[in-house]
């Protein structure tokens, strides 16, 4: 939801939001390699870890789109939606990982 308030604000570039959005990008970022140097062994996990890397820097070129092209109302309008449906989609990865994680015994079958 912070990204829709960003996008919405004359100049995101000067809010101290911004800075929180992408800390917290940065953040996962961090953790989604972290996640993949933690589960190299298991290859579903593996697999998993390196779409949450691809995602993140999906999602932050087209957050940093937001910046760059913000007097395109085209971008504004509607990319806003895809950035959060890939961030749904980050999170969601994350809850998959943890479930598959606790039905294996660090063994892939």
């Amino acid at each position: 939801m912070v990204g829709f308030y960003l996008s919405q604000i004359a100049n995101p570039v000067h809010s101290e939001i911004l800075i929180l959005h992408v800390s917290l990008g940065i953040l996962l970022f961090i953790m989604s390699i972290l996640s993949y140097m933690y589960t190299k062994n298991i290859t579903r996990l593996a697999h998993l870890a390196i779409v949450n890397i691809l995602l993140i820097v999906i999602t932050g070129i087209i957050g940093s789109g937001f910046i760059i092209l913000k007097t395109n109302s085209f971008y504004s309008t509607y990319i806003p939606y895809l950035h959060m449906l890939l961030a749904i989609g980050i999170i969601s990865n994350y809850a998959v990982m943890l479930g598959i994680k606790r039905t294996i015994n660090s063994v892939d079958k």
